[in-house]
């Protein structure tokens, strides 16, 4: 099977959580150099999305990925943006890692920040862990149900083609849902 860069970065970013996963008040720092491989990381996946989603159906698309700038954001992720979309403004796609590192969850989501009014799935009802969790510390970091086509993707990701189309239809449904 011919090795996948997007199906390899996944891995790893599931790998560093795994590693490192979130633990309240033990915030890991940005400056740290023991975080140079998971920006790497983050780095290297933006890369490989910008350049398989440079465009998509016409539309030029861009990629955002989590920063931070003292500490390192409780949930990991990388947007997929269409024009004049940003990520606490908007309707994009959105792959976003488990806070322990065992996977992903993808799909169309409206901005945490600036709620657009769609048709959401709730996933998350009370204070469980999901099988796929990504809920940050604030309730601007609670992610879990602002995914209009929510998909799971677990760890470790040996092949990419599943999670490459659903990541195409939800860029197809956020293009449908920005038209509305």
């Amino acid at each position: 099977m011919e090795n996948n860069p997007i199906t390899d970065y996944f891995n790893t970013i599931c790998e560093f959580r795994q590693v490192h996963p979130v633990v309240k008040g033990a915030p890991l720092r940005t400056n740290d150099p023991g975080m140079m491989t998971i920006r790497d990381a983050l780095n290297g996946f933006k890369e490989c999305l910008q350049n398989k989603y440079r465009e998509f159906q016409g539309t030029d698309l861009s990629v955002e990925i989590s920063r931070g700038i003292i500490n390192l954001p409780h949930v990991l992720y990388a947007c997929i943006l269409p024009p004049g979309q940003l990520v606490p403004n908007g309707i994009y796609t959105v792959i976003c890692f488990d806070v322990s590192g065992r996977g992903a969850l993808v799909g169309c989501v409206e901005s945490k920040v600036t709620s657009k009014g769609l048709n959401t799935v709730q996933r998350k009802k009370g204070p469980g862990l999901l099988p796929i969790d990504v809920d940050g510390a604030s309730d601007r970091t609670k992610y879990n149900n602002v995914f209009v086509n929510p998909k799971e993707f677990y760890y470790p990701l040996e092949n990419g083609e599943m999670l490459e189309q659903h990541i195409e239809e939800s860029l197809e449904l956020a293009s449908f849902l920005l038209t509305l």
